[in-house]
């Protein structure tokens, strides 16, 4: 009767595994890490040790997702294919011990398009192995996706679905999109992935994923086809430093510019500060223009360089010396704008660029502005030890550097 008992509770158990996860099989090979096929079903069967009894997840930007610090929108050809709309982290940040796996088997983004012209297809879920946020020929496809309305649907393939636990991964969204219809700066697109959008396994049952605000990548757009110049943040664009580390010479922007219809030359650029708190001559010493030909976001060569205000300033015009930014129809260069910085307590200031700040040689309209920083924020304790205080709130021993100490020398 004890074996009757234990036959029906094994056949139970078998029973419940199988209703879970069907994954069809007619052998080990067709079935995903950390689990078996079992010859009387032809079904995939989970190993208990090799798979996490419970997992934690939650969704996130990966730290090499494509980001528009600096623009509204990163501008791309039309059409657009094979392009990186985001990099998801999906972090399983508890559950099995290690080397333990769990299952992705399900993943939804939305798609937002405008025009409603737009024609996107294509998708392609990808494993992005080396974190680099970079669609490389290695790395291996495991999902395609199929579009519902608005949303783009990846059922990870059989074979890919283990990862292990108590780790990050992460996933590329890529897409094709295109427009026959010719293209305005106003056309954008970009993906969304909410924290329910994930379907995940564990041995005893679904992961528990953490309610998360959604995850928005950034914007696409096409380059306007007609009458248009391209001034847009470049993809080295910089954060805003800390309040410690910004009394210094920093690189503030990193400049993306490309002649979208017939041969330009930039002759003189505008850079604009938000603030009546910080000046050109107060808070900012000095700042220079240069360029940037291997993209890298650093300065080869000054182009231009402004210092010695004669009185504070909310604007700075920076010329170029003719030929300097020339370009043919199609070519496109990379600007570095460098600031030394002096800010004291509670400064504060964005930098900005307005189309109306750009001069060319041949007047176009401007595509990609407003260029705008993060706030640089000096925002310190009075009472600690690094923080710059307002000239005039300065004690009589700090601004004479004496530090109360003496020497007394008797005959």
């Amino acid at each position: 009767m004890k074996k009757l008992i234990l036959i029906s509770l094994f056949l139970a158990s078998f029973v419940s595994l199988l209703s879970a996860d069907s994954w069809d099989c007619s052998a080990d090979t067709d079935c995903p890490d950390g689990t078996t096929c079992n010859s009387n079903s032809n079904t995939c069967i989970m190993t208990k040790g090799k798979v996490s009894d419970y997992a934690a997840i939650t969704l996130s930007l990966g730290e090499n997702s494509p980001n528009s610090r600096g623009s509204d929108r990163i501008f791309v050809k039309n059409p657009a294919n094979d392009l990186v709309l985001g990099q998801l982290a999906v972090n399983s940040y508890a559950g099995g011990g290690e080397g333990q796996l769990y299952f992705i088997k399900e993943l939804t983004t939305d798609i937002a398009v405008y025009p409603s012209s737009i024609k996107f297809e294509n998708f392609k879920l990808i494993y992005d192995t080396n974190g680099n946020g970079i669609a490389d020929s290695s790395e291996k496809t495991v999902a395609e996706g199929v579009a519902e309305g608005f949303g783009i649907k990846f059922e990870l393939h059989q074979k890919d679905q283990a990862f292990k636990m108590n780790q990050t991964e992460n996933l590329l969204i890529v897409g094709s999109f295109s427009s026959e219809k010719e293209v305005s700066d106003i056309a954008k697109f970009n993906a969304t992935v909410k924290n329910n959008y994930i379907v995940t396994k564990t041995y005893k049952g679904e992961g528990d994923i953490a309610a998360t605000s959604p995850i928005v990548f950034p914007s696409f757009a096409f380059e306007p086809e007609k009458g248009y110049f391209l001034l847009s943040a470049g993809q080295h664009f910089p954060k805003a430093p800390s309040w410690k580390e910004m009394n210094k010479e920093q690189e503030i922007m990193h400049l993306r510019l490309k002649a979208l219809d017939g041969a330009n030359e930039l002759l003189a650029l505008k850079i604009d500060l938000s603030s009546q708190t910080v000046s050109f001559g107060n808070g900012v010493k000095k700042i220079s223009l240069c360029s940037d030909p291997d993209n890298d976001g650093k300065c080869n060569e000054t182009l231009s360089e402004l210092s010695d205000f004669a009185e504070p300033q909310q604007s700075v015009m920076f010329q170029i010396p003719s030929g300097r930014i020339s370009l043919s129809e199609g070519d496109e260069t990379f600007l570095v704008v460098k600031a030394d910085l002096d800010f004291y307590k509670d400064q504060n200031t964005t930098f900005y660029i307005n189309d109306s700040a750009v001069t060319l040689k041949s007047r176009q309209k401007i595509a990609g502005t407003p260029v705008k920083t993060e706030t640089f924020k000096y925002s310190c304790k009075e009472d600690d030890p690094d923080c710059q205080l307002k000239p005039e709130e300065k004690t009589d021993e700090e601004e004479s550097g004496d530090s109360g100490c003496s020497l007394l020398f008797v005959d």
